[in-house]
Formats: structure tokens, sequence, C-alpha cells
């Protein structure tokens, strides 16, 4: 039996759509999007644990904005509880 560890969508020879990292357990430990090679858009890590949510990160709308630079948007604890929000929108 085989685990499938990550899908990276590859179109033209480029990284390009929705990616996913997996656990050993199966569950998802990392989602996000990709456009021209680039991370765009917010992606999330997971803990192993009933799929709760670690970290959220904006990264730029735009794959071709270099000024922009990534920023946590979110972070929780094991339990679910929020333990960081930036205030920046």
């Amino acid at each position: 039996k085989k685990q499938i560890k990550e899908v990276i969508p590859i179109h033209f020879g480029e990284k390009e759509g929705n990616y996913f990292a997996f656990y050993e357990s199966g569950n998802v430990a990392v989602q996000g999007e990709y456009q021209f090679d680039e991370k765009v858009g917010i992606w999330t890590e997971y803990y192993d644990q009933k799929r709760r949510k670690k970290r959220q990160v904006q990264y730029g709308k735009d794959p071709f904005d270099e000024s922009f630079r990534p920023y946590i948007i979110k972070e929780w604890d094991k339990r679910g509880k929020e333990v960081y929000a930036n205030a920046r929108k």
C-alpha cells in the first residue's frame, strides 16, 4: 500500500494549480495554489490531528509582483485556539 506525500500540479513544465502535501496518516498537511511556479493567495498549514488549522500565510495575488512580501495571517495552537492574528488586511 502506497501513500501520497504531495500533489504538485505541473502544467507545461511549471507549477500551476492547487498544491497539497500530506502527513503519513493521510491527513492534509499543507494546501495552497501555484501560478507560474509561484505561490499565490492563502496557503494553509494543518496539524495532523482532526484537520485543525495551524497557520495561514498570505502570498501575493499576482505571481509577478516582486514587491509583495508574504506574511502570516493567523496561527492556532493544537487545541484550535487562535494565538496570533495579523491586523494587516
